[in-house]
């Protein structure tokens, strides 16, 4: 139960610094949309595994693995996601 409560707060900092709606973080491929997801995976990451992570966002373990480990190399060319990883961060 630790681990819903972990993303639920966490799921809440990502859709108050997006502006997203939760399902289309979750869910949509708009660039906006991934981002979000990215960072949400990243947050999650610091303290759950990719499994974990998969069974509470409902995300696959692949899609998690990915987010996680392209996370870097994306903050180096999307303006304004490291800012929002860490705004996230210091939330959840």
């Amino acid at each position: 139960m630790v681990e819903k409560d972990f993303f639920e707060k966490v799921i809440i900092s990502v859709r108050n610094a997006s502006g997203l709606e939760v399902g289309a973080i979750l869910h949509c491929n708009r660039e906006e949309c991934v981002d979000a997801r990215y960072v949400l995976v990243a947050v999650l990451s610091e303290c759950m595994s990719d499994r974990q992570i998969a069974r509470v966002s409902g995300l696959s373990v692949q899609l998690v693995n990915k987010a996680k480990n392209s996370f870097r190399e994306r903050c180096r060319y999307r303006w304004g996601l490291k800012q929002m990883y860490e705004e996230c961060k210091i939330r959840g």
